[in-house]
C-alpha cells in the first residue's frame, strides 16, 4: 500500500524531429501523473457518475451497487453495468490483474478494505483517475485527454470528460477514434447518469447532449510509429533496458515529423488503391436480425450528428438482396450497395463507401475491398544520411514488425543498377551495345534456365542505357556473364550492403535477399555523386542536466568515381524519362531510379532518388503471395512514391544531379 501512496509519473522522454519540434515522447506504459487538483471537479464527477457515483459515501464494497448492476445485467440480456467500486477497480488495476476468480475476487476485497484505510477517498479517486487503462496504449485521464483531444485534462469540456468516462468500461468497444457511434451511445449513458445522480441539472443536461465533440484522428505526441519504436529500441540495446523507466532524456532524431506523417498517409493511400483493384470482398460479421435495430442505433449515432460524407466509409448492414445490388442500412439510413458479383447475405456487415446520393435511387454506397497486403517507405538524405521518415507497414498497432529495415525481400530488377554499376567500371559507356536475346544456361542437374523478358519481347541489339531503361532481363543476364557475379559483390559491399549473394547468374533479376534499407543506401550513392553515407537516425541524446550521452555526425566516404555515378545516373534517369517509370516526369524535378518486380509478382519495389533524398517504396505479403498478375513495381510501388516526393521534393532546390569532373579522387574500393 506504501507503493501506492507514492505512485508518481515515470520519466517523461521526448523525442525531438529534425526541425527541434516535439514528435513523441517516451513514457513507460504511457501514464502521466497529474495531482488531484488539476484534475476539474466535472471530470471527477462524470467518472463517479460512470463508474461509482456513492464512492465517497460507501465503503470499500458497495452490496447495494453489486445488486443494482446484477439485476440490469439480468434485464438487457448482456453485461450494461460492473458492480465494481473505485477502490476495488485500483486494486484490479495496480495489483491483482484481470484474471476472473473467485478467489480473486475475494483477494481484491481484502485489499480493497485495506486500501480504504491506507489512503484517503481522494487519493483513492487520484490513483484511479491517473491508472485507469483508456484504449490506444494510454493509462489514465491525462494521457486519454492529450490522445483523444490534443489537450490537458483541465482544459477540456464537460461533454468531453463524460466521453472520456464512457471509454472506461471497455475502451476496445467504446473508443471513439473507432466505434464513434458507440462512444456517442457511452456519453449519453454517463450524462445520463451525471443527471439522475445529482451532479448536473436539467440544463446542463441539454447542453452537454447538445455540444459536439471533435475527436483527434492521429494520437499526437502518443502516436505509435516504426520511426518512434526504432528510437526505443536502439536506446533499450545500447544503454539498458531499464534506462528510460528511471532517466529524462531527450533525443534529437533526424526524423522530420511531416515527411513522416505524409509517408504513413502515402502507405495507406497506395495500399488503398491496391486492394480496390485487387482485393477480395469481406464480411466484417453476421447478426442475427434480432440484434439489428440495437446495430442501427450504435451505427446511427455518429451519422445523425455529422451526416454521410462523400467517400467516408461505413458500417453497413445489409438487409435483402435487390436488382442493383443490395439493400443496406447506413446507421438508420437506408441506402444500396452497388455490386451483384458476391453472395452478401441478410445480416452480413460490411464496409462501404458512400459515394453519394442519386434521386431515384436514394444513398449510394460502393463494397470496401481488403486483403493483407504491407508496404514499407523509407527516405534517406543521400548527402547527410539523415532517415527522414519510416513505415514499416500500413499499421504499427496491427504489426510492429518493421519491414523497411528487417524484411528480406527479392528486390526483382531494382537489383539491376548493381550490375550495370560493375559494367561501367570494367570499361562499358552508355551506347555500349549488348545482345538481347534468349539464352539457354545449364545450372546443374541436367537443368536448363532460359531467362525471358517481362513482356517477351527481345530487341537483339539495344544498347546499355536502353536495356535498364526498359528493364531487359536477357540482357542483364547475358551483361553479368560478362563483367562476373565477383565484380558485382565486391561493388555492393563498397556500397555498404552487406548481404549475402548467391554465386549465379540469377542475381541479375534480383534474386537474393535484400533489405529496403540496403537499396536505399545502394542508390544513395548514385545519388550524391559516389559517396558512402551511414544512414542515421538519431542526432544526439541529452539528459534531463544537459550532458551529451551522443552526438552522431555525417560519415561519408567516396567509394566510385563521380564520373561513374554521373553514368549511373544518366542510365537511371532513362528508366524514369521514358522507361518502366516515365510517369515520374510529371513530379517536374530532376530524379531517376529503378522498378523492381519479382517472379509470380511476390514483391514490387520503386527505388528512386533526386540529388538530395533517396525513397524507396516496398509493398508484398508478409506470407509471400502473389499481388497479382501485372501488379508490378511501376503499378503499385511508383504511385506510393510519387505521392510521397511531390511534397518531399519541395524541400529542395530543382538542381540537376552532380555533373563529371577530371579532378582526382582517392580510390578507396
Amino acid at each position: 500500500m506504501k507503493v501506492l501512496k507514492n505512485l508518481e509519473s515515470k520519466p517523461i522522454s521526448s523525442v525531438y524531429d529534425i526541425n527541434g519540434q516535439l514528435a513523441y515522447v517516451l513514457i513507460p506504459d504511457n501514464r502521466i501523473f497529474v495531482n488531484y487538483d488539476r484534475i476539474p471537479k466535472y471530470v471527477r464527477d462524470a467518472f463517479l457518475a460512470a463508474e461509482d457515483a456513492d464512492f465517497f459515501k460507501h465503503g470499500a464494497i458497495d452490496i447495494m451497487s453489486i445488486v443494482r448492476a446484477l439485476w440490469k445485467n439480468i434485464v438487457s440480456g448482456r453485461v450494461v453495468q460492473g458492480g465494481s467500486t473505485i477502490s476495488q477497480q485500483v486494486i484490479k488495476a495496480l495489483m491483482l490483474g484481470p484474471e476472473k476468480s473467485i478467489m480473486r475476487k475475494i483477494r481484491e476485497a481484502i485489499l480493497a478494505y485495506r486500501l480504504e484505510h491506507y489512503l484517503s477517498k481522494k487519493e483513492i479517486l487520484n490513483l484511479y483517475l491517473n491508472n485507469i487503462y483508456m484504449g490506444h496504449g494510454v493509462y489514465g485521464v491525462e494521457a486519454a485527454s492529450q490522445v483523444y483531444f490534443g489537450k490537458h485534462i483541465w482544459e477540456i469540456t464537460r461533454a468531453e470528460a463524460a466521453l472520456l468516462a464512457g471509454i472506461v468500461q471497455a475502451p476496445s468497444r467504446y473508443t471513439p477514434k473507432r466505434h464513434p457511434g458507440s462512444a456517442r451511445l457511452r456519453q449519453e449513458y454517463v450524462i445520463e447518469q451525471m443527471f439522475e445522480k445529482g451532479f448536473i441539472d436539467e440544463k446542463r443536461k441539454k447542453m452537454m447532449l447538445k455540444e459536439n465533440v471533435f475527436v483527434k484522428e492521429s494520437n499526437g505526441i502518443f502516436t505509435d510509429t516504426y520511426f518512434k519504436d526504432y528510437i526505443v529500441r536502439y536506446i533499450d540495446e545500447k544503454y539498458g533496458k531499464g534506462i528510460l523507466l528511471n532517466k529524462e532524456l531527450k533525443i534529437y532524431a533526424t526524423l522530420d515529423a511531416q515527411l513522416q506523417r505524409l509517408a504513413e498517409e502515402s502507405i495507406k493511400r497506395g495500399l488503398n488503391i491496391y486492394e480496390e483493384r485487387a482485393g477480395n470482398y469481406l464480411v466484417q460479421y453476421r447478426l442475427e436480425k434480432r440484434k439489428w435495430d440495437d446495430f442501427i442505433k450504435i451505427e446511427g449515432r455518429d451519422i445523425t450528428l455529422k451526416g454521410l460524407k462523400k467517400d467516408g466509409i461505413y458500417n453497413l448492414l445489409i438487409s435483402e438482396r435487390i436488382k442493383d445490388g443490395y439493400a443496406v442500412f447506413a446507421g438508420k439510413e437506408r441506402g444500396i450497395l452497388k455490386i451483384t458479383t458476391f453472395p452478401y447475405r441478410p445480416g452480413d456487415v460490411v464496409r462501404g463507401i458512400y459515394r453519394g446520393k442519386d434521386k431515384k435511387q436514394g444513398h449510394l454506397f460502393q463494397a470496401v475491398k481488403s486483403s493483407r497486403v504491407e508496404g514499407a517507405l523509407i527516405c534517406v538524405d543521400a548527402n547527410t544520411g539523415y532517415v527522414y521518415a519510416m513505415v514499416g507497414g500500413r499499421d504499427f498497432e496491427r504489426s510492429p514488425y518493421n519491414r523497411a529495415l528487417y524484411a528480406k525481400i527479392q528486390s526483382g530488377s531494382a537489383f539491376k543498377p548493381f550490375v550495370y554499376l560493375a559494367a561501367l567500371k570494367k570499361g562499358y559507356d552508355l551506347d555500349s551495345t549488348l545482345i538481347d536475346e534468349p539464352k539457354e544456361y545449364h545450372v546443374g542437374m541436367g537443368k536448363t534456365w532460359i531467362p525471358k523478358n517481362y513482356d517477351d519481347r527481345y530487341e537483339g541489339s539495344i544498347t546499355l542505357r536502353d536495356a535498364i531503361a526498359y528493364s531487359k532481363n536477357a540482357a542483364t543476364v547475358r551483361l553479368l556473364e560478362d563483367v562476373g557475379v565477383s565484380a558485382v559483390k565486391e561493388n555492393m559491399e563498397a556500397l555498404g550492403i552487406n548481404a549475402e549473394i548467391e554465386n549465379n547468374l540469377s542475381i541479375a533479376l534480383g534474386t537474393s535477399n535484400l533489405t529496403l534499407l540496403d537499396l536505399v543506401k545502394g542508390f544513395s550513392v548514385f545519388a550524391n555523386g559516389g559517396n558512402r553515407v551511414k544512414p542515421l537516425f538519431i542526432k544526439s541524446i541529452m539528459d534531463k542536466e544537459g550532458n551529451v550521452m551522443e552526438e552522431n555526425s555525417t560519415e561519408k566516404q567516396r567509394v566510385i568515381p563521380e564520373e561513374i555515378a554521373f553514368k549511373m545516373n544518366v542510365l537511371l534517369k532513362g528508366v524514369v524519362e521514358y522507361g518502366t517509370a516515365k510517369g515520374a516526369t510529371r513530379l517536374g524535378y530532376p530524379v531517376a531510379g529503378k522498378t523492381g518486380t519479382t517472379s509470380n509478382f511476390y514483391d514490387a519495389l520503386f527505388i528512386g532518388y533526386s540529388p538530395y533524398i533517396t525513397t524507396g517504396v516496398w509493398v508484398g505479403f508478409d506470407s509471400r503471395t502473389s499481388l497479382g498478375k501485372g501488379e508490378s513495381g511501376a503499378r503499385v510501388c511508383l504511385p506510393i512514391w510519387m505521392n510521397f516526393m511531390a511534397t518531399a521534393l519541395r524541400r529542395f532546390p530543382p538542381d540537376d544531379f552532380p555533373q563529371i569532373t577530371t579532378e582526382p579522387w582517392p580510390r578507396l574500393y
